[in-house]
């Protein structure tokens, strides 16, 4: 563990963890960078560990309550994928009015694009029983609460530090494992986040553990938003797959899973907005685009109507 809490990396950080700058002969090679992006590594004492933390800022000054902060889970991978989505869709004509939304991505040093293990604790709800989860690489598990104690009480404070934003505007993204961490958060501490996006989570985890505890959730959740998206082929055999691999996809039944806890929150959820979309065609590593798009649509939208832009 390193002995300062707080690690900035020089210049713009990205498409991974960072590439070594390197010299063969007369030729350099240099790490590829993105424009308007800056990174930090930062200690948890909660979980123990560091986070790499790469932020994109706006391409505008930001409003006078100060920008809001859009946090996306898996970083290193989804990083330069958030930027591209967010750059499409708002930086179309001179007319265009650029995204307001500050992009903070929470990796891990030294990742390529995911650390396993790392995410496999940190992104899981705690249970009474981690034996039988169904994790395909029985990794650690269970340790979203500690996992969320630090973003609470060391990241968002460190951005805070850092850039004019607007702490009630603040918005929570993940997929997959990131997905179920994303729906444990709004379960269990509502408050942290005003939007929720929750793509392809991992509903079958633990024998479906937090979507029973999902479709018990009756209390009035007022001025919260949730989008629940997911690929149309998640859980439908491949062609050539091995028949355990297929027989793995139809269990988890991530659309139904899915569609199951969007339409209970809907109905039974008071002052709850929620979203869900099916996305036709996308399996559960190529949602990852068009879902994006949408959540940075709907989240840009939110702002319009809410005069916020």
């Amino acid at each position: 563990m390193r002995s300062l809490g707080l690690t900035f990396l020089s210049g713009c950080l990205l498409l991974g963890s960072g590439a070594l700058l390197a010299g063969t002969g007369n030729r350099t090679d240099a790490p590829a960078t993105l424009p308007g992006t800056q990174a930090f590594v930062l200690a948890s004492p909660e979980t123990g560990r560091d986070y790499l933390i790469q932020v994109a800022v706006p391409r505008r000054q930001p409003p006078a309550e100060g920008y809001p902060v859009l946090y996306v889970l898996d970083g290193n991978a989804r990083f330069a994928l958030t930027l591209a989505a967010r750059d499409t869709l708002f930086s179309g004509s001179p007319a265009d009015l650029p995204s307001p939304w500050l992009i903070v991505a929470i990796g891990y040093p030294g990742a390529d694009r995911f650390d396993t293990d790392a995410r496999a604790e940190d992104y899981t709800p705690p249970a009474q029983r981690l034996d039988d989860t169904g994790d395909p690489n029985n990794s650690p598990q269970g340790g979203a609460e500690r996992f969320l104690a630090f973003l609470e009480a060391r990241l968002k404070p460190a951005i805070a530090d850092r850039f004019p934003i607007d702490a009630r505007r603040s918005a929570l993204l993940g997929h997959s494992y990131g997905g179920l961490f994303t729906l444990y958060t709004l379960l269990e501490h509502p408050s942290a986040f005003r939007d929720y996006i929750a793509i392809s989570p991992s509903l079958w985890w633990n024998r479906g553990y937090l979507l029973e505890r999902l479709t018990r959730l009756d209390r009035n959740l007022a001025g919260r938003r949730l989008l629940i998206g997911v690929g149309g082929e998640e859980q439908s055999p491949r062609p050539g797959e091995p028949p355990e691999k297929s027989r793995r996809r139809q269990a988890n039944a991530m659309v139904d899973n899915a569609r199951a806890a969007a339409d209970h929150l809907r109905r039974n959820v008071p002052g709850l907005s929620v979203q869900f979309i099916c996305f036709p065609g996308e399996d559960h590593g190529t949602v990852v685009w068009p879902a994006m798009r949408a959540a940075l649509t709907r989240l840009h939208d939110g702002e319009v109507m809410a005069g916020g832009v």
